[in-house]
């Protein structure tokens, strides 16, 4: 098994990886109102899934898991 360190950063890195995909079409103005129903589901569970893994990795760094 990995050391809980370099997993912890390797989660923060692909929680903020994850979030920067999310966040991308807003900063950039992108008109959002448009979607469907399947893309803003995958934009909820991408960002879910990005707050989980910066959650993990945060408490991975500090031995908390």
């Amino acid at each position: 098994m990995a050391n809980s360190l370099v997993s912890g950063i390797i989660s923060l890195t692909l929680g903020v990886i994850m979030l920067t995909a999310v966040f991308i079409p807003q900063v950039k103005g992108a008109n959002t109102t448009g979607f469907t129903t399947a893309e803003t589901t995958m934009y909820s569970v991408v960002g879910l899934g990005a707050i989980i893994g910066i959650v993990y990795g945060t408490f991975s760094v500090f031995g908390l898991v």
